[in-house]
């Protein structure tokens, strides 16, 4: 395969573009999802609450690793997208080969950092004896892999910037495949429990790195990163990588407040909430994809000077978003009773996933607006308020309303206000990227 690069977002529909994109992307990150997913059902299957609770608490570190992977994913694609854009091909692969280079040392220091604290995080957390200890057994094995996926992920990121949907959606799709493979054998087979899970994501997240590399090597995009290039290339990348990674770390941090919240009810209502929280990911992965998607549109677009094509960019993602989470929360609803067998929820468990799938999934359209305001921030040269926004959320929007909620409604009361200031966040955020975009196209 050659390197002919051209830019694929520049002409036809927008709404094409991302529904094309987010398929692929959807897919992809489905995939990566469904480590997670497949872990805890499986785990599930063996009747033991404390390890799907562990699963729960051990679940909130690795998203806030995972956020950092897809932060540093996003600045990597958003800076190649913007040199294909310009059709400066030697650029992005100067970009590619520093942002890399970038990826990989944050991402070893931040799991290094993680894996030789996590017994006290996960007291911070709410986890105690027999939960907790399998929890740091579950990080310590699934760690030392971070480094590494989190380059897989920013060769999707790359893929999706060149316009290669296949591409991008092979690097997660492999490593789901394998993790898919090796569960049921290394749990059941082999009798490792929640070990076993533990090696099989381990295993999940290599393979995608090593796809992603093979992949970028076959477009001849891969050279060797020069350590001036990388000083030259690390104010660039910063820019949108710093402000990216704070927005995505945002989200995990207040996602560990609300897991402490819900661990003063017990390891019930730690376990429903990290069911809770797969089914989210599964459920809305279009969503989570779309954030990744509308950034390189809006990019290229912004690099040419198509102002109109960026606003359409923002009016066809929110008519995507309505629709899909309408049919999303349908679904929920109607698979609720298989899901609670599926899982083998407990009666406390159940409670709080009922809450979720009969009302409070329709909440997450909000979210969705969010998701796609603050990947346009990144992206059209206002990282700052994209962290802004994701900041507030995460905690003046979330804090004191769980606080509130688990006053007033118990362990439910937790899910309840964990989701009342995303409205208020979505619709700020939206009306402050049409303004930017207006701002832009005067410029």
């Amino acid at each position: 395969m050659t390197s002919n690069t051209a830019p694929g977002y520049l002409s036809g529909p927008i709404m094409g573009h991302i529904q094309r994109m987010t398929l692929s992307g959807g897919l992809g990150l489905m995939a990566l999802f469904a480590v997670d997913f497949v872990d805890l059902f499986f785990i599930s299957l063996l009747g033991e609450r404390e390890l799907a609770a562990a699963i729960g608490f051990a679940g909130s570190v690795l998203f806030f690793c995972q956020s950092l992977s897809i932060g540093l994913a996003i600045a990597v694609g958003a800076t190649v997208s913007r040199a294909i854009g310009a059709n400066d091909l030697d650029r992005a692969k100067a970009l590619i080969g520093s942002g890399f280079v970038l990826t990989f040392t944050t991402g070893a220091v931040v799991a290094t950092s993680v894996w030789l604290g996590r017994d006290w995080i996960l007291g911070l957390l709410g986890a105690e004896g027999y939960t907790r200890d399998q929890a740091s057994m579950y990080l310590a094995i699934i760690l030392p892999s971070f480094a590494f996926v989190s380059i897989g992920m920013a060769a999707g990121g790359v893929m999706r910037a060149r316009g290669d949907a296949k591409g991008a959606l092979w690097v997660t799709l492999s490593g789901a495949l394998v993790n898919a493979a090796l569960d049921p054998i290394l749990i059941f087979g082999l009798n490792l429990d929640l070990a076993g899970a533990a090696i099989a994501s381990a295993m999940a997240r290599m393979t995608m790195f090593g796809y992603g590399l093979y992949k970028l090597h076959q477009y001849r995009m891969l050279i060797r990163p020069e350590v001036r290039q990388v000083r030259r290339d690390l104010p660039t990348i910063s820019a949108i990588a710093v402000p990216s990674v704070l927005t995505n770390l945002a989200t995990p941090v207040g996602l560990a407040y609300v897991t402490a919240a819900m661990a003063q009810f017990g390891d019930s209502a730690v376990a429903g909430f990290a069911i809770i929280t797969r089914l989210q990911q599964v459920a809305f992965v279009a969503l989570f994809a779309l954030s990744g998607v509308v950034g390189p549109i809006a990019g290229q677009n912004w690099g040419a000077g198509y102002f109109d094509r960026v606003r359409v960019v923002l009016t066809d993602s929110l008519k995507f978003i309505l629709w899909y989470c309408l049919i999303v929360c349908l679904a929920l609803a109607a698979l609720t009773q298989p899901l609670l067998w599926a899982f083998q929820a407990s009666p406390e468990a159940a409670d709080l996933i009922r809450w979720f799938t009969y009302g409070l999934s329709t909440i997450f359209v909000f979210n969705g607006i969010t998701f796609v305001t603050n990947a346009l921030f990144n992206n059209l040269g206002a990282p700052k308020t994209s962290t802004l926004f994701n900041v507030m959320k995460a905690t003046v929007f979330t804090i004191p309303f769980v606080w509130v909620g688990a006053i007033w409604l118990d362990a439910p009361g937790v899910l309840v206000g964990q989701t009342v200031g995303s409205v208020l966040v979505a619709l700020w955020g939206l009306n402050r990227c049409r303004r930017w975009i207006d701002r832009l196209d005067d410029r």
